[in-house]
C-alpha cells in the first residue's frame, strides 16, 4: 500500500513538472509493480519477515490476478509447505475455489487451481489467515490449550470402537511374535538336549540294488527293442541302458536311462525285470 501511494505521488509530482522523463519513470515504476517475479520475492520476503498477514494477503491477490484468474479478494491464506528458500501457499478468494501459489526466493511463482484441484483449508497443516471484508485480519486458527485438549477429547471419544481394534489388533501381533520365539527357543533347546542321532532318511535317487547276472542281462537285451544308441526297452516297459564303461542298467524312465548313457549319473535305478517265461535267478549281480 505504501508503495502504490509513493508512485501515485511521484508521478504527479513528475506530471506537475513536466517533460517527457515523467511518462517513462511512471511507466517504469507500473512496470516494476506488476512483474511476477517481484511479487513472488516480496511475498516470500514477507512471510519469512513476519511482515502482517494483510499486505501478504494483497500481494497474494495481485499475484493470481497478473495470471488472469479471478480473485476480488483473498478472505483466506495458508502457508501449508514451507521449505528452503520454496512455499506454497493456498489462497481462498472471496467467491472462488481455492487456488495454490508456489513461491521462491529467486522470483519464481506458479499459480493454479480455482477449479477445485486444491484441497481444502486444514487447521493441522498450518496456520490460517483470515480476513474481513475491510482485508483487515479478522482472526486466525491458533488454539488455545484448553481448545486442543477439547479437540483431543472429541476426537478420541470419536474413534473409541477403532482405537479398541487397533489396540487388540497390536497386542495379537506381539503376542503371536513371543509365541513363535518362545516356540523356536525350546525346539532349540529340546535339540540340545537331546542327543540322540537322526534316521538317516533315503533319498528319492537313491540306486536300488540290482539283481541280475551277465546272462540275465544278456536275455533281457534280446527280448528288448532298440529304441536310441545304447538304449533298449523291454516288453514289461523297463528301458536298459549301456554306459561308458559297457555295464547295462535298469530304468524306468527313458529320460534316467540317457542320463546313465551320456553322463554315467544312476539317478532312480530300478531292478531288472523279469525274463519272459522265465523266474528271474538269484545267484550274484553284475
Amino acid at each position: 500500500m505504501r508503495l502504490n501511494r509513493l508512485n501515485s505521488l511521484m508521478f504527479l509530482f513528475l506530471a506537475m513538472a513536466g517533460g517527457p522523463l515523467s511518462s517513462g519513470v511512471y511507466a517504469q515504476l507500473s512496470l516494476d509493480s506488476l512483474d511476477p517475479r517481484q511479487m513472488a520475492h516480496d511475498i516470500y520476503s514477507g512471510v519469512n519477515r513476519g511482515s502482517p498477514p494483510a499486505s501478504v494477503a494483497l500481494k497474494i491477490a495481485e499475484v493470481i490476478r497478473v495470471y488472469r484468474f479471478r480473485c476480488t479478494r483473498v478472505t483466506d491464506y495458508q502457508v501449508f509447505v514451507q521449505r528452503p528458500n520454496l512455499l506454497d501457499i493456498k489462497a481462498k478468494c472471496s467467491g472462488d475455489p481455492l487456488y495454490g501459489v508456489t513461491v521462491a526466493s529467486n522470483g519464481y511463482v506458479a499459480v493454479y487451481g480455482g477449479n477445485g484441484m486444491v484441497s481444502a483449508l486444514d487447521r493441522r497443516d498450518a496456520l490460517i489467515y483470515s480476513f474481513g471484508a475491510t482485508g483487515q485480519l479478522e482472526s486466525d486458527s491458533r488454539l488455545t490449550a484448553d481448545e486442543a485438549f477439547d479437540e483431543t477429547v472429541e476426537r478420541l471419544q470419536l474413534g473409541d470402537d477403532w482405537n479398541l481394534m487397533y489396540v487388540l489388533a497390536m497386542f495379537a501381533v506381539i503376542l503371536a511374535g513371543v509365541i513363535a520365539i518362545a516356540a523356536v527357543w525350546f525346539r532349540m533347546w529340546q535339540k540340545r538336549k537331546s542327543k540322540q542321532k537322526h534316521r538317516r532318511k533315503v533319498k528319492p535317487m537313491a540306486r536300488h540294488t540290482v539283481q541280475a547276472t551277465t546272462s540275465v542281462k544278456d536275455q533281457l537285451l534280446k527280448e528288448s527293442e532298440r529304441v536310441a544308441a545304447n538304449i533298449y526297452k523291454h516288453p514289461s516297459g523297463m528301458y536298459i541302458a549301456r554306459g561308458k564303461r559297457g555295464k547295462r542298467r535298469f530304468f524306468r524312465s527313458r529320460t534316467w536311462a540317457a542320463m546313465y548313457r551320456s553322463f554315467g549319473v544312476r539317478m532312480f535305478e530300478t531292478s531288472a525285470p523279469q525274463m519272459i517265461g522265465e523266474p528271474m535267478p538269484s545267484d550274484g549281480a553284475e
